[in-house]
């Protein structure tokens, strides 16, 4: 059963919140320049690539189609 607080998320301000966090944690932990990103075609690693590339700049994420089989 989900919380009722779930229903009073803005999506907005929490994917800005995410892209801050990658930004920080790529520029300052990590002191990485760019992601690799394996897609499978499924919706959660879609979400993934479309983050890092609001975050770090679509040139900066290389994305790779994972096989099916």
């Amino acid at each position: 059963m989900l919380s009722p607080a779930v229903l009073k998320l803005d999506p907005a301000a929490e994917a800005d919140r995410i892209i801050d966090s990658l930004r920080h944690q790529f520029s300052n932990t990590l002191r990485k320049r760019g992601a690799v990103v394996g897609l499978s075609g499924g919706v959660d690693s879609s979400v993934v690539a479309a983050l890092c590339a609001r975050a770090l700049g679509a040139e900066k994420v290389l994305a790779l189609f994972m096989p099916e089989r």
